[in-house]
């Protein structure tokens, strides 16, 4: 090829809006992970492998789940907060399905099965989550061609997962992309607001320099794991007059779920990704001095989108600490007739873990409505 002719094809290739559809592929396991890399997932996760499919997109390959598949149900997405997975959401999937919609959950970078295509020390900003759900989603709905016929109706986002369903919400609202016009989104303990560990509060300060050293040095590194269940431990209810955990049979094995991916569990493998996931996200995505910048952007949904909200929040969460902070949510419901505000008794920001069929309840008659 000439000079000139190579000069022509990269101002067109440059040129060209990016076609999610058409540049994502399926791939195998073996695609993506060593033999040793797999192997050392499926222990730290206790699992057998991935539940579905994996896609190569944008950023780099996602694993995803559908359950209850059919061209008549209405299709809602399940987006899981910092640290866990999709497996997560499997409780709430049975009554989903059992209520007839069919759901689509997936893994973040860094996640479960899904792998950022790069230094795995990335920086996950709100555009990756948003261009991570897009490829998903085009895939499912119309790549393969299996599911166009589905109508997506909702997305229901934990934590970080709920910023994530703003922000698409967002980029799709403004861009006036009806394919996904979003009808509804569940907001389930969304992270607009977050009470810390120490560790967590000193990265939100030195995020380059703490990445640097979290990547580089395994004393510091082994800190992101420690500190992640210190505050998950902290995300669970508990009563206020006894201290006692509401749920403290849940809290412990979540607890020993989360030693085995971090590596503290002997003969065990911490997860290849996992700490580097979590670092990316607390950095880029839910650094303290973002959260305000997330927040403006849910006004502008609420202002702008023709989307419907339910905000559902435990009555005990201290991490996204609702006593601070839900006169402000009420103030936002009394201004915008799409927003409803519902809190869960007795609940904290693990909701989802400690009493999925009250999330369930109360999140069916929304979606159905």
């Amino acid at each position: 090829m000439t000079l000139i002719k190579k000069f022509i094809f990269s101002i067109f290739i440059l040129s060209t809006p990016y076609n999610s559809k058409a540049a994502m592929t399926t791939v195998q396991p073996i695609d993506v992970f060593s033999s040793e890399t797999l192997l050392q997932i499926n222990q730290a996760s206790s699992a057998s492998g991935p539940d579905h499919s994996i896609i190569k997109g944008r950023h780099g390959y996602t694993h995803y789940v559908v359950d209850g598949y059919s061209t008549s149900r209405k299709l809602v997405i399940l987006s899981h907060g910092i640290g866990t997975s999709q497996r997560m959401y499997q409780d709430l999937v049975n009554r989903l399905v059992d209520s007839g919609f069919s759901t689509l959950r997936y893994d973040f970078f860094g996640h479960g099965y899904s792998k950022y295509d790069g230094d795995m020390w990335f920086d996950y900003t709100p555009d990756v989550f948003v261009d991570q759900l897009e490829d998903v989603l085009d895939h499912v709905t119309a790549g393969d061609g299996k599911y166009k016929e589905q109508c997506l109706t909702a997305i229901v986002g934990h934590s970080t997962g709920a910023l994530a369903a703003i922000h698409s919400v967002d980029r799709w609202a403004m861009e006036g992309a009806n394919e996904r016009a979003i009808p509804k989104i569940v907001l389930l303990a969304p992270a607009l607001w977050a009470n810390k560990p120490f560790v967590a509060k000193v990265a939100d300060k030195i995020p380059r320099l703490m990445t640097f050293l979290f990547k580089n040095i395994k004393l510091v590194k082994n800190l992101i794991g420690e500190s992640y269940i210190e505050n998950m431990n902290s995300a669970f209810a508990s009563d206020e007059s006894t201290g006692k955990y509401i749920y403290d049979t849940k809290k412990r094995s979540m607890t020993d779920e989360y030693r085995r991916l971090f590596g503290s569990v002997k003969g065990v493998n911490e997860h290849p990704f996992l700490a580097a996931g979590i670092v990316g996200i607390n950095g880029h995505m839910i650094r303290g001095d973002l959260l305000s910048g997330h927040r403006k952007t849910f006004l502008k949904v609420l202002e702008k989108s023709k989307t419907d909200t339910l905000f559902v929040w435990g009555s005990l969460d201290c991490s996204v600490p609702i006593k601070d902070h839900v006169e402000t949510v009420r103030k936002w419901e009394m201004d915008h007739d799409s927003l409803k505000l519902t809190v869960a008794d007795g609940l904290g920001h693990e909701l989802l873990c400690e009493n999925s069929g009250m999330i369930a309840d109360h999140i069916l008659p929304f979606l159905q409505g």
